[in-house]
C-alpha cells in the first residue's frame, strides 16, 4: 500500500533505529535524542496503538486510519474517492477496496478492479503483495514513519490533544528523497509513559508542499481482529500472474 504524497507516512511504513537501552517512562534529561529514544521505546513496549494520519498537498487529501501491533494490524487508506482496507491476521493478509483503491494501491486493471470491488481478497506469504502489506500495517513500520532523523532539537513544553508534551523536531523520516526537503515534529507526553501523542510535518518537492498531521491513542489495547469470511484467494486472480 503506497502513498501518493511526499512524506510517505501511510504506506505505512519501516524499522526503528537506535532505541538503545532507554527505559520507557517520563521524559528525562534534555537531549532530543534521549527524548525520542524514550518515546519510541515506550511505544514498542506498549505493543499496540490506534492512529489517524492526514496528508494534504496540491488540493489532494489522503487519510490513513488504523490499529497496529507487532504482528497484526488493520489500515484504511483513502485518497479522494479511492479507498482500500487491509488487515494482517496471523499469516494471512485480507484486502478489500473500491475500484479506485484496487487500481491505485494494488495496480489492478480497471476490469479486474470493477469485478472484485467490495470483496475480500486473501493474500498469503507466497503472494507478491504480502510482505509490503504486512509492513504497511504493523507497528515497527508505523513508528519509523513518524521518527525524525538527523539533527534534532526540542520545542518548548506545550499541549497537544489535551496532553502536556514536548516536541522533537528534525528532518523527514527515512532515507531522503532527492529534491524533497522538510521537517517533522513528534510531540511526546511529558508524563509517564512518555508515548507519542501527535506529529506535524511539512515537505516541499516537485513544486508542491505537503502538510501532515497525525494523532495516536489506545496504547496497549487489544486489536480484536477477526478474519473475514468468503474471501477470494489472490493467487486465483489474473493480476497475480
Amino acid at each position: 500500500m503506497r502513498r501518493i504524497l511526499l512524506l510517505g507516512l501511510g504506506s505505512l511504513i519501516l524499522l526503528l533505529a537506535a532505541c538503545g537501552g532507554t527505559t520507557p517512562g517520563a521524559v528525562g534529561g534534555t537531549s532530543p535524542r534521549a527524548v525520542l529514544n524514550g518515546a519510541i521505546a515506550a511505544a514498542k513496549t506498549s505493543g499496540s496503538f490506534h492512529y489517524v494520519l492526514v496528508a494534504t498537498a496540491a488540493g489532494t487529501t489522503q487519510s490513513v486510519v488504523g490499529d497496529t501491533s507487532a504482528s497484526e494490524g488493520r489500515q484504511i487508506l483513502s485518497t479522494g474517492s479511492a479507498k482500500i482496507e487491509a488487515e494482517a491476521i496471523g499469516k494471512t493478509v485480507y484486502v478489500q477496496g473500491n475500484v479506485g483503491g484496487l487500481e491505485n494501491q494494488l495496480s489492478f486493471p480497471s476490469a479486474e478492479a470493477t469485478r472484485y470491488a467490495g470483496k475480500w481478497i486473501s493474500i498469503v506469504p507466497a503472494d507478491s503483495p504480502y510482505s509490503s502489506v504486512v509492513r504497511a500495517v504493523t507497528l515497527a513500520s508505523a513508528l519509523t514513519q513518524i521518527e525524525p532523523t538527523g539533527h534534532l532539537t526540542l520545542t518548548a513544553a506545550t499541549t497537544r490533544s489535551g496532553h502536556a508534551v514536548i516536541g522533537v523536531r528534525g528532518p523527514l523520516p527515512g532515507t531522503a528523497t532527492k529534491g524533497v526537503t522538510g521537517s517533522i515534529v513528534l510531540y511526546v507526553s511529558t508524563t509517564s509513559p512518555s508515548l507519542p501523542v501527535t506529529f506535524e510535518g511539512k515537505a516541499t518537492g516537485s513544486g508542491k508542499t505537503e502538510t501532515d498531521i497525525g494523532h495516536f491513542t489506545r496504547w496497549g489495547k487489544p486489536l480484536d481482529l477477526v478474519a473475514p469470511s468468503g474471501t477470494i484467494a489472490y493467487s486465483t486472480l489474473s493480476t497475480s500472474g
